[in-house]
């Protein structure tokens, strides 16, 4: 149903929040975005997934070739620093989705981004280089700017 993309100068940092069905035109609206818009991939990424929310318009499949045609998007950058992907995910229905794209997302060679889930936003805050205390910015969202926001039919 919507994906929204936020950014926060201060914490050098990009917040992903999806909510109810996402689809994947939404996924590709997101995609696309970030093929435009190149400077957004070399920021840190907070993923929330909220409650609620599933992927079923989306097989591991589609995914997969969602990461084919995006490969620019998952290929090694030349960054002075390692970049960070934290997802939370409040959805038991999401939950297989997600672990099948974080077991593909850390075995490739030469890759520039670390990918880990999280149960706890003050640990995630941490892991990102944040203080704890910012988890619950995290969660919120507040300080962040929206960048996009993607609420598009669930069939392709």
């Amino acid at each position: 149903m919507t994906i929204i993309l936020q950014h926060s100068r201060g914490a050098e940092l990009n917040r992903v929040e999806y909510r109810g069905p996402i689809s994947l035109a939404e996924m590709h609206a997101l995609g696309d975005y970030q093929v435009k818009h190149p400077d957004w991939r070399t920021y840190d990424f907070f993923n929330l997934i909220t409650p609620g929310t599933d992927f079923d318009a989306v097989s591991p499949q589609a995914l997969e070739e969602f990461v084919e045609k995006y490969r620019v998007l998952f290929d090694p950058m030349e960054l002075l620093i390692f970049r960070r992907a934290a997802w939370i995910c409040q959805s038991p229905r999401a939950q297989a989705l997600l672990n099948h794209w974080v077991s593909q997302r850390n075995v490739r060679q030469g890759q520039t981004q670390d990918v880990r889930v999280f149960t706890d936003f003050d640990e995630a805050a941490l892991w990102l280089a944040l203080p704890p205390s910012k988890g619950a910015t995290l969660e919120s969202g507040k300080g962040f700017k929206q960048v996009a926001l993607y609420n598009l039919p669930t069939a392709v």
